[in-house]
């Protein structure tokens, strides 16, 4: 590993389903681009829905679902292990990484804290942010991204809400925490700050 790569930045933007994780996160990436700084968007959504819904369908499942049983035991692993895979490389490459998404099992477990258990280099600078917003502001971005994706979460809106906590990590302090309804400049100030920590 070269001098390099012990300096580059994994940053998670994590959150619930509409709070902004994409919007910020390539927001972010831009005015970093804009600054000279080498970093990569890797979106677990992005890196495993080109195989995600024909999985799916060899399955005998709607390959929209994201949200039954069957998903989460087969797909949603494979879809956040194919990201990190992808992330460990750009970081050895010297490139920091943002991952935005859930990582609800990373984070519930601990993994999310170290890069050995999430298969990323020992030197890998690990940062970390929970976006916040209110849960009808949520429901009416996921209502007009109008993503086939979210459809169960709309037709189970009762049930899905009333499953949705915030991870321990987040409560005791270990992730800050962002008001994703702040302006743009603040959101980017916030991240700025994070990163210089």
């Amino acid at each position: 590993m070269g001098k390099q790569a012990r300096k580059v930045m994994a940053l998670f933007i994590l959150g619930h389903a509409g709070t902004g994780k994409s919007w910020l996160t390539h927001r972010f990436v831009s005015r970093q681009h804009d600054r000279g700084a080498s970093w990569c968007v890797l979106d677990k959504d992005v890196v495993s829905e080109v195989w995600t819904g024909p999985l799916l369908m060899a399955y005998g499942h709607d390959p929209q679902d994201r949200d039954s049983p069957f998903f989460k035991q087969v797909a949603r692993d494979l879809g956040y292990h194919s990201t990190l895979r992808v992330g460990r490389d750009q970081i050895e490459h010297g490139t920091h990484v943002v991952f935005p998404g859930p990582w609800s099992r990373e984070l519930a477990s601990g993994a999310i804290f170290s890069p050995s258990e999430l298969g990323l280099p020992e030197c890998t600078r690990l940062y970390h942010v929970w976006l916040d917003l209110p849960l009808d502001i949520r429901k009416q971005r996921i209502i007009d991204r109008g993503d086939p994706r979210d459809q169960w979460k709309l037709a189970h809106w009762d049930e899905y809400a009333g499953a949705l906590k915030r991870p321990a990590a987040v409560q005791d302090g270990r992730i800050k925490v962002l008001d994703a309804s702040l302006p743009e400049s603040d959101q980017l100030a916030f991240l700025d700050a994070l990163l210089e920590t």
